[in-house]
């Protein structure tokens, strides 16, 4: 998982090398745009995917479905966010044939966003807690997450000490793959 992009302009100096990095590495990958709602959702959505696109695109079977990074309500009401939303994953749904994974946590969600449906997105739930994320985001209760950031330490897993990770500097966020339910194998949110 790589930044790519963060509102209308801004783009991730090292987005394009992590991006490559990881396909020439024989990894599964992806890119996620960091959300500003009081900006166009639309523009933020073709900003993205342009940007995807130069750095050699998604369209292969070892991307999975690109990622709305969802936390910051720029101080919007919930239903301004809940609207934002709506139309940036309407516009990914036209830009890339898929929506979105929706990265967020469930205070969040539950409380800035408010949205009822989960528009069809896989949910990425921001919960570091142990042995199991403590709370998911009403909208997926019916079908539940695909990943899980369960720490920002580098933890092998759920509650475990602060590792490093080889290539990596610094503390880094750590995540688990849900293989079952309506995620079976993560072939299943590529797009090739």
């Amino acid at each position: 998982m790589a930044k790519a992009t963060e509102g209308l302009s801004y783009v991730d100096p090292m987005f394009a090398t992590n991006y490559q990095a990881m396909k020439a590495n024989g990894l599964y990958r992806s890119a996620y745009h960091f959300a500003h709602p009081s900006e166009d959702a639309a523009s933020q959505a073709q900003h993205f995917v342009d940007t995807v696109n130069s750095a050699g695109g998604f369209q292969d079977s070892s991307t999975f479905q690109l990622v709305l990074d969802l936390e910051d309500d720029d101080g919007l009401s919930s239903s301004q966010v809940w609207s934002w939303v709506q139309t940036w994953v309407s516009k990914m749904k036209v830009l890339t044939g898929k929506p979105p994974v929706i990265y967020t946590g469930c205070y969040f969600w539950n409380d800035s966003v408010g949205g009822s449906s989960n528009l069809d997105c896989p949910l990425w739930v921001a919960s570091y807690t142990s042995p199991d994320p403590s709370c998911i985001p009403s909208a997926w209760s019916s079908v539940g997450w695909a990943f899980w950031q369960y720490d920002d330490n580098g933890a092998r897993y759920p509650g475990g000490p602060a590792e490093s990770i080889p290539g990596i500097e610094g503390n880094v966020d750590v995540n688990y793959f849900r293989n079952c339910c309506a995620y079976p194998d993560i072939s299943y949110l590529c797009y090739a």
